[in-house]
């Protein structure tokens, strides 16, 4: 058969291109509206003396009173329960005319809710997204929205629940203090202007793919040539279920089945990991058999955050607290139990690379994105008032660590900035920490997803990046694509990031700049002032040049050692190549941070074709993989300069390249360095063009074809001073103080450097 596909969209940017990744078809869009739409009318406000979850509460009850069916959408499980027991704490007349709806109900109790919302019996809801889409309420007046819900389009989905009847409707964005809410009030244009967001997705996340192909092969089994992804993910994944023994193959046929009749019973299809059940005695336990009954589910990691022992668990407007967690039988034991306190848990992250797939460099900084291992532990939980929120005590946990492995990016910080920062007296780490929990913040400005889609933790010193680094991560096992977005807008993502924090009127930092309500740390430390100055040297905004010399081959840095290389190929194609950057090493902090100096050209000379090869900055892939191509590829001050400036560009290590860089031949052997103009001059009784500094003068000024010039004439210079001393078994130099011109003896046999470098 060939079943025919209908994707339907109300609010999206790329629906076309969603259902082919989704199903690996061609579609036609239709994205013209002929619906009538009944007036709206769209209200931000920002409580100043009171919280959005008492303003919400009034609002719903002014609303109900006037006889307006409402619905309010709130971002968690818990605001949503704080609401509710706010509602029949203060106005228990509407015990039951108002309920809560969530995901974590059990099925008869959502059904129950939903048939009284039809019914008119229920005239309030308030609801996380479990509501924002997929069933018919019908007859809603008003939508109250408990902050921004994250994007333009889970913005507009839940305000279009109101007003299906052709009645005049009203949406009200009650703003909460946190650094997105603060950013849209204060911006109303840019969320009245926006597009919808585009939808990521990653078919090929594992642990998705894993849950979703032995519900395929119970319904049908499944055959390689029917799959319409890639052949050998889709094989790789199979072949693991088949380990696992969730996937049979067939006997005499080419066919794959799911050994259980209903393996959808198994996927949980609000998180990855597996459920946990929330359960309660309703005896009065005094030597009483316990009777235990199911109240609700909570899945994987949220089990650990939410109800830990001696955590305040709200389900439909009651608080109970839980008594045990049994992490093996995945049951969680609660008793009913009023409190005027709530629990917030304390948590420490470490996050490990795993592998680097892309990196590049922006402005002064290298974001790289990667494979991540992140690991987190809740090491104790908080009692705070409700009433203003008095800490009331910290208590210690002793559970298992969560750990999963997904894709992240990382912003590295080099020394220099830290030396900028700290020489203002500022807290380096709470300036890192900040930028990490409003770039966070700001993310869904530019992806479809909300900050609990996404986490993060920032560094002093990762020992893997050898530098000061912020990561931000997928919250999902294996990334469904947000950090890959997150990579691709980052210049954008942290520019967003500095309008957010100083243009907030606070002094040193509120939940509605660098305050992040998840935060494992307690929001400590955090310095707004050091946030602020890190963004403006990242971005560019401040200088971060020091007072150092000019010039290549006098460089105060240490030169590399030679790296294990292995040569595969028995042809020798040899390269002699060399670059010019689009910054002064003064411009980027010192000869220490050349990485974020930016290549403008790179030449090769091709010693097999006898012929230039140029590349511009856009080419510098291309640039890159040829360079891999070559046996053997001869520099001057190669390791040490070009490759550093070139690295950011790459995933791959560059040492790997086989390089023979003249440069350190001669410090290592004669314990001195020396310019390339001066060796050319005694050696080939030549000189360079002009020096890098005329170079990004050129390239600033848009004058390429000298840059392009310059730079070839370097690699000339480069391959007959190599010929030379291979010819000639010397250079000549002389030598400061003591004017004296020197022979340098050289041995650069090929079969002795190439013996060396398999070494």
């Amino acid at each position: 058969t060939e079943p025919q596909f209908v994707f339907l969209s109300a609010t999206i940017a790329n629906a076309r291109h969603l259902a082919e990744v989704l199903s690996g078809a061609e579609f036609e869009i239709v994205e013209d509206c002929g619906a009538p739409r009944a007036p709206q009318h769209f209200f931000f406000v920002n409580p100043v003396e009171t919280t959005a979850t008492t303003l919400a509460a009034s609002l719903m009850v002014q609303a109900m009173e006037r006889g307006l069916k409402t619905i309010v959408f709130t971002q968690s499980r818990h605001i949503t329960e704080v609401i509710h027991l706010r509602i029949l704490q203060n106005y228990p007349k509407l015990g039951n005319l108002v309920s809560a709806y969530r995901a974590g109900y059990l099925p008869e109790e959502r059904r129950y809710i939903e048939r009284q919302l039809m019914s008119g019996a229920i005239k309030g809801v308030i609801s996380t997204s479990a509501l924002e889409m997929g069933i018919d309420i019908g007859g809603l007046d008003v939508c109250i929205l408990v902050g921004y819900p994250g994007t333009v389009i889970n913005t507009w989905q839940r305000s279009g629940r109101v007003g299906r009847g052709g009645q005049e409707s009203a949406i009200v964005l009650i703003a909460k203090p946190d650094a997105l809410d603060q950013y849209i009030v204060n911006h109303p244009e840019d969320f009245f202007g926006k597009p919808y967001e585009a939808a990521i997705v990653d078919p090929y996340n594992v642990e998705i793919f894993k849950s979703h192909l032995p519900c395929a092969a119970a319904e049908l089994p499944l055959q390689v040539e029917e799959c319409v992804y890639e052949q050998d993910k889709y094989v790789e994944v199979r072949d693991k279920l088949a380990g696992e023994g969730r996937l049979l193959p067939g006997a005499y046929t080419d066919e794959w089945f799911s050994p259980r009749k209903y393996p959808q019973r198994q996927v949980d299809i609000r998180g990855v990991g597996e459920g946990y059940n929330i359960v309660m005695n309703p005896g009065d336990g005094a030597g009483k058999k316990k009777k235990w009954i199911s109240i609700g589910k909570t899945d994987g990691f949220r089990a650990f955050k939410e109800c830990h022992p001696g955590a305040v668990y709200l389900h439909r407007g009651k608080q109970y607290i839980v008594k045990s967690l049994d992490i093996k039988r995945k049951n969680i034991e609660v008793e009913r139990k009023p409190v005027n306190y709530f629990t917030r848990v304390l948590s420490e992250k470490e996050t490990e690379i795993l592998d680097v797939l892309l990196s590049k460099p922006v402005r002064n900084f290298v974001v790289r994105l990667g494979k991540l291992k992140v690991t987190e532990t809740i090491t104790g939980y908080e009692k705070r008032l409700i009433r203003g929120q008095e800490l009331l005590g910290v208590f210690p946990l002793e559970l298992p660590p969560h750990e999963f492995e997904t894709i992240g990016l990382w912003i590295e910080i080099d020394r220099i900035i830290q030396k900028h920062v700290e020489g203002k007296n500022l807290h380096f780490m709470g300036g890192i920490h900040a930028i990490e929990h409003a770039a966070i913040s700001m993310f869904p400005l530019f992806a479809l997803c909300d900050r609990n889609d996404i986490g993060g933790i920032a560094y002093p010193f990762h020992p893997q990046a050898e530098k000061s680094a912020v990561f931000i991560y997928d919250g999902y096992v294996g990334g469904v694509g947000l950090a890959v977005r997150a990579y691709e807008v980052i210049e954008d993502l942290l520019t967003k990031t500095l309008d957010l924090v100083r243009g907030c009127q606070c002094e040193i930092g509120c939940p509605s700049c660098i305050h992040s309500p998840k935060c494992g740390a307690g929001n400590k430390p955090l310095d707004k002032d050091a946030a602020i100055l890190c963004l403006k040297m990242l971005l560019g905004e401040v200088d971060i040049s020091d007072d150092i010399e000019n010039g290549r081959g006098y460089e105060p840095e240490k030169v590399m050692s030679n790296e294990e290389v292995n040569m595969v190929e028995k042809k020798r194609k040899i390269a002699f190549f060399d670059i010019e950057t689009q910054r002064l090493a003064q411009e980027v902090g010192g000869w220490e941070n050349k990485h974020l100096m930016r290549l403008s050209v790179g030449v090769i000379y091709d010693s097999a074709e006898d012929e230039y090869l140029v590349f511009f900055e856009d080419q510098v892939a291309d640039l890159i993989k040829k360079l891999k191509e070559y046996d053997l590829v001869v520099g001057f001050n190669i390791k040490n300069f070009d490759y550093a400036v070139l690295q950011p560009y790459t995933a791959s290590s560059l040492k790997q390249i086989p390089t023979f860089d003249i440069l350190e031949y001669i410090h290592n052997k004669f314990g001195f360095r020396v310019s390339l103009d001066l060796l050319a001059k005694y050696t080939l009784e030549d000189s360079k063009m002009a020096d890098g500094i005329m170079a990004v003068k050129w390239f600033r000024n848009g004058e390429m074809e000298m840059v392009v010039e310059y730079c070839k004439k370097d690699v000339d210079i480069t391959r007959r001073l190599f010929e030379f001393g291979q010819e000639n078994g010397y250079l000549v130099v002389k030598q400061r103080p003591s004017e004296i011109v020197q022979k340098l003896m050289v041995n650069w046999d090929f079969d002795r450097i190439f013996s060396k470098l398999k070494k």
